[in-house]
C-alpha cells in the first residue's frame, strides 16, 4: 500500500429500526394471561427490547377480548377476557408495532367432586356432584356432562349422572368424574348391610295376675347377626282387650278385670313378638232366682250346671235351677219331689242324668234318692236308701255303680255304706266303715279304692282314715292324719296324691296334709292363709287347687291357691262376697263357678265367677 492510501473507514450502525410486539403466547383461553415486550429492530439486524413502562403505550383494538397492562418491570400483562381477536398495539420512538391475539373459549382447569368422601350402607345410594373450575374463574356443575368411572364395580357402582350405589361392603374405593381430560374423585366407603331384625321375644311368654296388679313384660329382639338386643323401650306395645288388660309403652301389663287370656304385642320395624296375659279374678255370674246354701251342684256334660235344693235360711228347698256358662244365666227347671239340703249328688255318664241322695228335709232324713232327666226335664224316683242321711259323700265307682258312705242321721253319725246301681236303680249293702262319721270326705283314688279322711262322729273331729276295696267290699285302715279335720277339703291331685286342706281342727285349723297312697303316709304341706271350714276346693287346669271362702274367726271372701309343685299356699284376688257352705264348680272352660251359701247373716242367691 502506498504512503498515500488510507484505511477505509468501518462503516457505522444503522440507525433505520422497526418496532416489533412479541406475545409470549399468541392464542389465550378466555380468562388466561400471557407477557408482550416491545422490540426495536434494527436494519442491521440488532433487536434491542424497550421497556414498556417508560416510553412506549400500549393498546388493544378490542379491550373486551383482551387488555394490556404495562408493568413495572419493563412487560406488558395480557389477559384474555373473552373470545375473539385483539390487535396488541404499541407506540414508541415515534413507530408503532403490533401483534395478533387470538382468545379461545375459557379452559377447564379443575374438577372437585362433592362430597370429597362418603360412607352408605350396602343397597344404599349417595349422590355426587362434579364441580369445574375455568381459565375465566367461573365454576360450573358439570356432574351431568362429566363420564363417572369407579374404581371397584364389585363394590359399588356410579351412574352417568354421579350416583353411586354400595353393592358390597369394603372400600374407600375411588369414584372419578373426567371432563376434557381434566379429573376430580372422591372416595366411597360401602358399609356392610346393617343387622336385620329378625323376630321379638317377649319373656314371660303367659302370665297371670288379679285385677289391678302388674306383671313386667320384657321385649328381646333377635338379629340376623346373631344378637340379641333388649327392645323393651323401642318396641310399640299393644293390647287385644283393653278391658281386661292394659300394657305401657314400656310392657308393664295391668289387669283391669277378670278375664283373658288376653294378647300383648310388642312391634318394631314390622316385626311383632306376642305374649298372653291372664287376669285372674272373679266377675258376677248373676244371682239364683232363690238363696240357699248346702246345695249341690253338679256339671252336665253340655257345660251347664245344675243346682239342686239347700236351705234358704227357713225352709229346706226342692227348687232346681240350671246355669248356662254361654249366655251367663239362669233358668229353673223342674222341682224335687222333697225339698232337702246337705244331700249328694253326682252325673251318671251314660244317662246324663243327675242322682240326688239322702240330704235332709226339716224334720228328719231322707232314704229317697231321685234322678233327673235333662232331656224330658224331669225327676225319676230312683229308690230308697236303706237308711235316711245328710252330710254324706258320695262317689262313682270304676265299675259306674255309685258309693255312698256315713253322714248322720241327726242323732248318730253313721258307718253304713250303701251302693246304687244305676241300671237298675236297686240300692245294695256294703261293708261298714270302721269309724262311723259325717264331714268326712271320700276321694276315688287312681287305684279305683276310695280314702275316707277325717269328719266328725259326735265326740270332735276325726283324724282316722280308711280306704274302701269295691273289688273287695272291704275296709282297711289308712295312716292317722297329721291333724283332726272335719268340713274340709279333699283334693285329688295330678300325681295320685290326695290334698287335705283346712276344716275344724282340734289343733292345726290352717293346717294342710299330702296322702300318699303308694306309701300310706301322710305329711304336711303349709298352711293355709287362713284357718277355715265349709270351705271348697277346686282343682284347676294348671294343677294348681282354688280354696275360696268357708268361715273360721268370720265368713270369707278370700280365696287361695295351693302350688303342688311347691307345696305352698298364696293368696289370690277375693271373691265379691264371703261365703260358706256354698258350692265351687270348674268349668269346662276351665273357670270356676261359685254359687250361693251363707255370710254369717245372709244366705246367698249371686254367683261369681273365678278365672284363673
Amino acid at each position: 500500500m502506498g504512503c498515500d492510501e488510507r484505511p477505509s473507514p468501518s462503516p457505522s450502525p444503522s440507525d433505520d429500526f422497526s418496532i416489533r410486539v412479541v406475545l409470549a403466547e399468541a392464542t389465550l383461553s378466555a380468562g388466561m394471561t400471557t407477557t408482550a415486550k416491545a422490540q426495536r429492530v434494527y436494519d442491521d439486524g440488532r433487536v434491542v427490547d424497550l421497556d414498556a413502562s417508560t416510553s412506549s403505550q400500549w393498546t388493544s383494538s378490542a379491550p373486551q377480548v383482551a387488555s394490556v397492562e404495562p408493568r413495572q418491570d419493563g412487560t406488558v400483562k395480557v389477559t384474555a377476557l373473552k373470545p375473539g381477536s385483539a390487535i396488541i398495539t404499541v407506540n414508541a420512538d415515534e413507530a408503532s408495532g403490533e401483534a395478533t391475539l387470538n382468545v379461545t373459549d375459557a379452559r377447564l382447569l379443575s374438577l372437585q367432586v362433592s362430597p370429597t368422601s362418603a360412607s352408605v350402607p350396602v343397597g344404599i345410594t349417595q349422590q355426587f356432584t362434579a364441580e369445574g373450575s375455568y381459565s375465566d374463574g367461573t365454576t360450573v356443575d358439570v356432574t351431568n356432562n362429566a363420564t363417572w368411572t369407579t374404581s371397584d364395580a364389585a363394590i359399588a357402582t356410579v351412574s352417568s349422572t354421579g350416583l353411586g350405589t354400595g353393592v358390597a361392603g369394603g372400600g374407600p374405593i375411588t369414584l372419578t368424574a373426567t371432563l376434557g381430560g381434566v379429573s376430580g374423585t372422591a372416595q366411597f366407603t360401602i358399609l356392610p348391610p346393617p343387622p336385620v331384625l329378625t323376630s321379638i321375644h317377649l319373656t314371660p311368654a303367659t302370665a297371670s295376675v288379679i285385677a289391678g296388679a302388674s306383671q313386667q313384660f320384657t321385649a328381646q329382639g333377635s338379629y340376623s347377626d346373631g344378637t340379641t338386643v333388649d327392645v323393651t323401650n323401642n318396641a310399640t306395645w299393644t293390647t287385644s282387650d283393653a278391658a281386661i288388660a292394659t300394657v305401657s309403652s314400656t310392657g308393664l301389663g295391668t289387669g283391669v278385670a277378670g278375664g283373658g287370656p288376653i294378647t300383648l304385642t310388642a312391634t318394631l320395624g314390622g316385626v311383632s313378638g306376642t305374649a298372653h296375659l291372664s287376669v285372674t279374678g272373679w266377675t258376677s255370674a248373676g244371682s239364683m232366682s232363690m238363696s240357699r246354701y248346702n246345695h249341690t251342684a253338679t256339671l252336665f256334660d253340655s257345660g251347664r250346671v245344675l243346682i239342686a235344693g239347700g236351705h234358704n235360711g227357713t225352709t229346706p228347698l226342692s227348687s232346681v235351677e240350671v246355669y248356662d256358662p254361654a249366655t251367663h244365666s239362669w233358668s229353673p227347671v223342674r222341682a224335687m219331689s222333697n225339698g232337702r239340703f246337705a244331700h249328694a249328688a253326682l252325673l251318671i255318664p251314660e244317662h246324663g242324668s243327675v242322682l240326688v241322695t239322702g240330704g235332709y228335709n226339716g224334720t228328719a232324713p231322707l232314704r229317697r234318692a231321685e234322678v233327673y232327666d235333662p232331656g224330658s226335664d224331669a225327676w225319676y224316683y230312683a229308690g230308697d236308701m236303706a237308711m235316711g242321711r245328710y252330710h254324706h259323700t258320695i262317689t262313682r265307682l270304676p265299675s259306674g255303680n255309685v258309693l255312698v258312705i256315713g253322714g248322720t242321721d241327726g242323732n248318730n253319725a253313721l258307718a253304713t255304706v250303701e251302693i246304687f246301681e244305676p241300671f237298675t236303680s236297686i240300692w245294695f249293702p256294703a261293708s261298714p266303715m270302721s269309724t262311723a262319721r259325717f264331714h268326712h270326705t271320700a276321694t276315688l283314688l287312681p287305684s279305683g279304692k276310695v280314702l275316707v279322711s277325717g269328719g266328725a262322729n259326735g265326740s270332735g273331729s276325726l283324724s282316722s282314715a280308711e280306704v274302701y276295696d269295691p273289688a273287695t267290699d272291704s275296709w282297711a285302715p289308712a295312716a292317722t292324719m297329721v291333724a283332726s279335720h272335719r268340713l274340709h277339703t279333699a283334693t285329688l291331685l295330678p300325681s295320685g296324691g290326695v290334698l287335705i286342706s283346712g276344716g275344724q281342727s282340734l289343733t292345726e285349723p290352717t293346717s294342710s296334709e299330702l296322702y300318699d297312697p303308694g306309701t300310706n303316709t301322710w305329711s304336711a304341706t303349709g298352711s293355709m292363709v287362713e284357718g277355715r271350714s265349709r270351705h271348697t276346693a277346686t282343682l284347676l287346669d294348671s294343677g294348681q287347687v282354688l280354696v275360696t271362702g268357708g268361715d273360721g274367726s268370720s265368713y270369707f271372701s278370700t280365696a287361695e291357691l295351693y302350688d303342688p309343685a311347691t307345696s305352698s299356699w298364696s293368696a289370690t284376688a277375693s271373691m265379691a262376697a264371703p261365703r260358706g257352705a256354698h258350692t265351687a264348680t270348674l268349668l269346662t272352660s276351665g273357670r270356676v263357678l261359685v254359687v250361693g251359701g251363707e255370710d254369717g247373716l245372709h244366705q246367698l242367691a249371686t254367683a261369681e265367677v273365678y278365672l284363673p
